[in-house]
C-alpha cells in the first residue's frame, strides 16, 4: 500500500485456550445445546469440546460461567470502504442515493482513505461479534480496503468492485472492461502471497446498471479459470429491477444472468428483494445464495426479502448489514432481530424462529459463503472462531426454559459481546480489541474521513 499509513499492530499470541463454563449454542443440524461445557481451541481449531478436558501445561484459562458461545457471526454482504459514508447518504431511494452521493465519495477514495475507513469498519464489525465478512470492495482505494482486512485479523472475502458502464457513474469508478479484468485477476492472483491467510478473493461486479456484456462475460470466464465466486447487487429494488429490464430488453437479472452464465458460478446475490417464486426454477439446484440485508433494504425503501419462501425453495440465505451508508451501524445481531421480526410480519409468527434466524449468520450463512466445512458452527475440528455474549445484563435476563436461541436473536446486541475469537487468536477481550488500538485507530479515521468528503465536494 504505497504512501499509505497503517496501524501498528499487536502480536498474537499461540497458546491454546480453553473456555469453560459456558452454555455453547452449537449450531449443528440439530441446534444441540451444550451446557456448562468445555471449549479447548489449539492451533486455530476447537480441539475439543466436553468436560474435564485434558490440558496441556501453560493452556491459557477463560472463566465463561454465566456466557452463551456462539459460532462466530458471519456478515455475507457488507461494504467496509462506505463506513466513513454514514450519515451522508439519508432520505434516498436506492438509485439516487448512489448517484447522488454514494458514486461521488466512492470517487474520491484513495488508498489512504480506504484503509482507514475499512478498518473503522472492521473494529466496529469485530466488537459487535462479526468474525467473517463477505466485502463487495471498491475501485479506487482498493488496496487500502484489503491491507485493512488483512490487518483486522478478520476471516473475509473480498475483491475489487467492477464498473465499466452505466448512466451517472463518475469516470473516476469508470475502468473499460478489458482493464478492470486483468486488474482484478492480478489482485485475486497475488492475494495468496499475501501475510495473513484468513482473506480470500471474489469477483465484485457491482450490478447490471454498471458492467456491460463484455464485463459480464470476462467475469464468467475468470470464474471458470480461477474458481472465484462471484459476489454481486441483484434485485434489490424496484426502479433497479425496471432500469435492468429496460437495458436489456425485458429481461431481468435472472434471466440475464442465465443466459450469460452467472447461475452457472458460485453466485452471492446480495438483496434478492425482487426474487420471487417465478425465478425458483432458473435458481434453485444451483450454486446461488442470497444474502439478506433488512435494515439497508428498508432504509433505502427497497421492501422486504422473502426469506422464509427462499429457504423453503432449497436456497441458501446468509445476513449482512450492507454498509454504514445505508444502514448507519454494522451490528449483525440487530440484523437478525430485524429479520426475524419482519418474516414473522410477512408469514406469521413461528414461520420463522429463533433458530432460523441465527442460522443466518451462522451455519447457514457459511454455507451461502462456501465456508460450511470450516466455520459456522462450533464443532470439534472446525476452525475456532466463536464469539462469547455476556448473559450478566438486565435485558438478557430470563426465566428457566427459555430457548437461548430466541433470547439472542430477540435480546442481544453489541454491548453484550464479551469475546471474540477467529482461527483461535482472540481479537476480542472483555469487549475491547486485543490487536487494534482503537483511540489511534479512530483518530487516523477522523482525519482521513475529513480529506474524503472534502475531495468528494458533496455537501455534508
Amino acid at each position: 500500500m504505497p504512501g499509505a499509513q497503517r496501524i501498528e499492530l499487536r502480536p498474537p499470541s499461540s497458546r491454546p485456550v480453553l473456555l469453560y463454563g459456558g452454555t455453547v449454542l452449537t449450531m449443528d443440524a440439530e441446534a444441540t445445546v451444550l451446557p456448562r461445557a468445555e471449549i479447548l481451541i489449539q492451533n486455530g481449531r476447537i480441539a475439543a469440546i466436553g468436560r474435564s478436558l485434558t490440558l496441556i501445561p501453560g493452556t491459557r484459562l477463560i472463566d465463561i460461567q454465566g456466557h452463551l458461545v456462539l459460532p462466530g457471526l458471519i456478515q455475507g454482504h457488507i461494504h467496509l470502504g462506505q463506513t466513513f459514508f454514514r450519515g451522508l447518504g439519508e432520505g434516498r431511494h436506492l438509485l439516487p442515493w448512489l448517484r447522488e452521493r454514494i458514486w461521488p465519495l466512492e470517487a474520491a477514495h484513495d488508498d489512504e482513505s480506504a484503509y482507514w475507513c475499512s478498518l473503522q469498519g472492521a473494529a466496529e464489525c469485530l466488537l459487535g461479534g462479526t468474525t467473517t465478512v463477505q466485502d463487495i470492495g471498491l475501485g479506487p482505494g482498493f488496496r487500502g480496503l484489503l491491507q485493512a482486512l488483512l490487518d483486522s485479523r478478520m476471516r473475509g472475502i473480498t475483491g475489487k468492485c467492477l464498473m465499466d458502464d452505466g448512466a451517472a457513474l463518475p469516470t473516476g469508478l469508470r475502468q473499460r472492461a478489458e482493464e478492470t479484468l486483468v486488474d482484478t485477476e492480478s489482485l485475486g492472483l497475488e492475494l495468496p502471497g499475501r501475510p495473513g491467510g484468513r482473506v480470500s478473493y471474489s469477483l465484485n461486479p457491482r450490478f447490471i446498471l454498471t458492467c456491460s456484456d463484455r464485463l459480464w462475460l470476462g467475469i464468467r470466464e475468470l470464474a471458470d479459470r480461477h474458481g472465484w465466486p462471484i459476489h454481486t447487487h441483484a434485485l434489490e429494488h424496484r426502479d433497479e429491477a425496471q432500469a435492468v429490464r429496460q437495458l436489456k430488453g425485458g429481461r431481468d437479472e435472472i434471466e440475464y444472468f442465465d443466459e450469460h452464465g452467472i447461475l452457472d458460478a458460485d453466485l452471492r446475490i446480495a438483496h434478492g428483494v425482487q426474487l420471487t417464486e417465478g425465478h425458483y426454477p432458473k435458481v434453485v439446484g444451483r450454486r446461488v445464495g442470497v444474502v439478506h440485508c433488512p435494515a439497508a433494504n428498508l432504509k433505502l425503501g427497497s421492501g422486504v426479502a422473502d426469506v422464509v419462501g427462499h429457504r423453503r425453495a432449497g436456497i441458501p440465505v446468509g445476513v449482512g448489514c450492507d454498509g454504514a451508508g445505508c444502514n448507519n451501524g454494522l451490528d449483525v445481531l440487530e440484523e437478525l432481530r430485524l429479520a426475524a421480526l419482519l418474516q414473522a410480519n410477512a408469514r406469521g409468527p413461528g414461520s420463522f424462529s429463533g433458530v432460523d434466524a441465527l442460522r443466518l449468520a451462522t451455519s447457514e450463512g457459511a454455507r451461502v459463503l462456501g465456508l460450511g466445512d470450516r466455520i459456522g458452527t462450533v464443532e470439534q475440528g472446525k476452525d475456532a472462531d466463536l464469539t462469547v455474549l455476556a448473559l450478566d445484563r438486565p435485558e438478557m435476563a430470563a426465566a428457566e426454559g427459555v430457548d437461548p436461541h430466541d433470547l439472542v436473536v430477540f435480546g442481544a446486541s453489541r454491548s453484550q459481546v464479551r469475546h471474540v475469537f477467529v482461527a483461535g487468536e482472540q481479537l476480542v477481550e472483555d469487549g475491547r480489541l486485543t490487536h487494534l488500538d482503537l483511540p489511534t485507530l479512530l483518530d487516523k479515521a477522523s482525519a482521513a474521513r475529513n480529506a474524503l468528503v472534502a475531495r468528494a465536494q458533496i455537501d455534508a
